[in-house]
């Protein structure tokens, strides 16, 4: 134990070691020994076996979505791969999108808990499409505000962040194998809040172009703070990809048995405000796909999916929680809906044309989704437009660019444009970003601002029932970041967000700053068998408002610094990593009246092997 507090967290960074080379040893050409001289030998005609394990080959990939181009400027990159999900420190999709300018997370206690981004204070602009299927939120107690807790992060490969000015759209892609070579995995974390948790990967492709894949997490915690319990999760998936062709069969699937939370447990406490939760979402698709949509040329895939959610109503009502009676009545239910999708490009010169078509079955409705975007890309202009009719009615319209006139000098803007249908749901309105930013020896500084129109803003009532939609006001917000080297190999990573006002769940002030150094040491470890990962992160956000009835801040948190610090070391294809959260104990809220834990240890162990 020791040896990993000493050695431990963040994930890894190349962790993915290479697959063993085959075997060249040849067969042993040593003469035998005559056992019987006195008789001539007979002639042996049976050629000497030579015995190799099998070749690892490469084979075509399992078909990936089509993703959006990058217009941030400079260093800047929301954009994450499978090491670098790892080796971010973040447990949950919410711990992630954290560390996006603008993102403001509300959770009521730890890794469990029911999590809730706001994108520039609206937490109902946070949309989420996993291999290219749109999630929807199908859970009514959520309010059709996304429960970031529920998405399984570990099951990724890939996950990008497309900032437009009015959204933030989160794409997501589940883990693919393209070696012969069986490749297993497993992970075991534990630390205090009594976390245990473990993962456990298998993958694997065939001479003929078939894949197998099979992962699954279990993690469990009891809280101090509350909000604990237990999660479950699982992934398989089945297909075979062959030239231009793939086809395959996806199943994920997150539970979560979750215990009631308690507020303002440090002045007046109120127990079990937040019911228990007992219930999982899953996703199951049939995917048929030809071509690669990051290649040059046409491609095209047809998707057949269905979500579902299913609960267990453990009793709701805050008489039976107080009473916490045992034998109370439940009831299961079970939601899903059918989402097909058809979705068809090219890319030519740089050009890169796509249409996207999401048919819903809503209420024994067919409903259609229809949207399209044009990208270009080159080194002096990055463009991306894109424009939909989503499942509401409502018509949004984006353009993102990036313009380098010069290698040091970058300029980027968003404008979006979204306009509902019916007036009940709100007018038409239209937000705005811009950033500049300029480079110097490898560092970049970037400054800009932001406009938000005013707006209808959906309540994330899953934290807190009394919440109702409200209006915000229009807003204006100063954008600041640097990325770039300070001294013997220590980076710096800062970003900041200031807004004119204060306003529901958005804090006026929002700033992270990182310190992070690693290397893989090659001059002494040439093999690359050894890698280190250090950085160390600080937090801040001013005075959190929530609404109460018709008031937008009725409520507030007050503002704090949470401190925390990641170690990690990659020996061959093991890592050790060690994560600790806030502490100097520090006490603080992302919502009014649940006090977040501290002191937070996490540690435990990523291990790969090629079989």
């Amino acid at each position: 134990m020791f040896l990993l507090a000493a050695c431990a967290p963040l994930t890894a960074l190349g962790a993915q070691g290479a697959p063993p080379r085959p075997d060249t040893a040849r067969a042993d050409t040593t003469k035998r020994a005559v056992a019987d001289t006195t008789k001539p030998a007979a002639r042996d005609t049976t050629k000497a076996a030579i015995v190799r394990p099998p070749r690892d080959t490469v084979k075509t990939p399992i078909a990936r979505p089509y993703t959006p181009r990058s217009t941030d400027i400079g260093a800047s990159r929301w954009h994450w791969d499978r090491d670098q999900l790892f080796a971010s420190g973040a447990m949950t999709l919410g711990d992630l999108l954290a560390s996006v300018p603008g993102v403001t997370m509300m959770t009521t206690g730890f890794l469990l808990a029911p999590q809730v981004a706001a994108y520039y204070g609206d937490p109902g602009r946070v949309r989420l499409y996993l291999d290219g299927i749109e999630l929807d939120v199908l859970n009514a107690r959520n309010g059709g505000i996304h429960d970031l807790a529920m998405i399984p992060l570990w099951s990724l490969e890939d996950v990008k962040a497309e900032r437009a000015a009015g959204e933030l759209r989160v794409h997501l892609r589940l883990w693919r194998v393209d070696r012969t070579t069986a490749n297993t995995r497993t992970d075991v974390v534990t630390g205090t809040e009594n976390l245990n948790l473990y993962r456990g990967f298998f993958g694997k492709r065939f001479d003929n172009g078939a894949v197998i894949q099979l992962a699954g997490q279990q993690q469990s915690s009891i809280s101090v703070a509350g909000m604990d319990g237990d999660a479950l999760g699982g992934m398989a998936r089945i297909g075979w990809a062959r030239g231009d062709w793939s086809v395959d069969a996806t199943w994920i699937h997150q539970g979560i048995n979750r215990n009631a939370g308690d507020r303002f447990i440090n002045t007046s406490p109120q127990l079990r405000t937040i019911p228990p939760y007992n219930g999982s979402e899953g996703l199951a698709y049939l995917r048929i796909a030809w071509r690669d949509p990051e290649a040059n040329g046409p491609w095209a895939q047809l998707i057949a999916s269905t979500l579902s959610e299913a609960k267990k109503d453990t009793g709701s009502s805050l008489a039976a929680n107080l009473a916490g009676s045992a034998s109370r009545d439940s009831t299961d239910t079970t939601t899903s809906r059918p989402e097909y999708v058809l979705a068809a490009g090219i890319t030519r010169w740089g050009i890169r044309l796509s249409s996207t078509n999401r048919i819903r079955s809503i209420n024994g409705k067919m409903n259609l989704s229809p949207g399209a975007r044009a990208e270009y890309e080159s080194t002096l202009l990055t463009v991306s437009a894109f424009a939909e009719r989503a499942v509401d009615s409502t018509t949004r319209t984006d353009v993102l660019a990036r313009f380098a006139p010069f290698s040091w000098l970058n300029v980027g803007g968003a404008i979006s444009r979204s306009a509902p249908k019916s007036g009940t749901a709100g007018a038409t309105t239209t937000n705005m970003r811009l950033e500049i930013g300029v480079e110097w020896r490898n560092r970049w500084l970037t400054g800009g601002g932001v406009t938000r129109a005013a707006s209808l803003v959906a309540p994330p009532v899953e934290i807190d029932t009394a919440l109702r939609t409200i209006v915000s006001p229009a807003a204006n917000g100063v954008i600041v970041s640097f990325r770039g080297p300070l001294v013997l190999g220590v980076n710096l990573d800062i970003d900041a967000i200031k807004w004119s006002v204060a306003d529901a769940y958005r804090p006026q002030t929002q700033a992270r700053a990182r310190v992070w150094f690693e290397s893989s040491f090659l001059r002494r470890f040439p093999r690359n068998n050894f890698h280190l990962f250090a950085s160390g992160t600080f937090d801040y956000f001013s005075t959190l408002y929530v609404p109460l009835g018709a008031n937008p801040v009725g409520l507030s948190t007050p503002g704090a610094g949470i401190f925390s610090t990641l170690l990690e070391i990659r020996i061959s294809t093991a890592v050790i990593f060690w994560q600790y959260r806030n502490p100097v104990g520090a006490i603080y809220s992302t919502y009014p009246g649940y006090v977040m834990p501290r002191l937070v240890n996490m540690y435990g162990m990523r291990w790969q092997f090629w079989n």
